[in-house]
């Protein structure tokens, strides 16, 4: 019979515990719920792009995409039209206020980012990179 796994000593926990303290902790800070500020932090980068795009780049599930998209309209943060050539394709892109919310966000992420590896020399901060870089590639 196997050992018991100890969740306390279970690397997937561990990591999905530091990131949910670390989203919890930015979600805090910027003011927005965690889908809102997954899909802002995407967008920069890869606008326009399609609910289902967002819901590759975010990791979340299509309702949830939804609801944040609307809550995100409704602030004015995005803006999203039906696409041309697919009437059921909505196409997301910031606003200029949501431009300006992404940057600010930006540096709230690199802020926490920073804090967080302050625990770690350079060379392993280096490591580390490397290590989960490799590990997310392969999900």
């Amino acid at each position: 019979m196997p050992a018991p796994v100890d969740l306390s000593d279970f690397l997937p926990f561990q990591m999905a515990v530091v990131s949910q303290r670390l989203a919890q902790a930015l979600s805090a800070e910027s003011g927005l719920p965690a889908p809102e500020w997954r899909i802002l932090m995407s967008l920069p980068a890869h606008a326009p792009c399609s609910s289902g795009e967002l819901c590759a780049l975010t990791s979340m599930d299509p309702a949830r995409v939804s609801r944040a998209q609307a809550r995100l309209l409704e602030s004015g943060l995005i803006a999203a039209v039906q696409d041309d050539r697919d009437r059921r394709r909505l196409v997301v892109t910031l606003t200029a206020k949501g431009r300006d919310e992404a940057e600010r966000l930006s540096v709230l992420a690199r802020k926490a980012e920073n804090a967080f590896l302050a625990a770690l020399e350079p060379p392993e901060r280096d490591r580390f990179r490397a290590a989960i870089a490799l590990l997310y590639s392969r999900i």
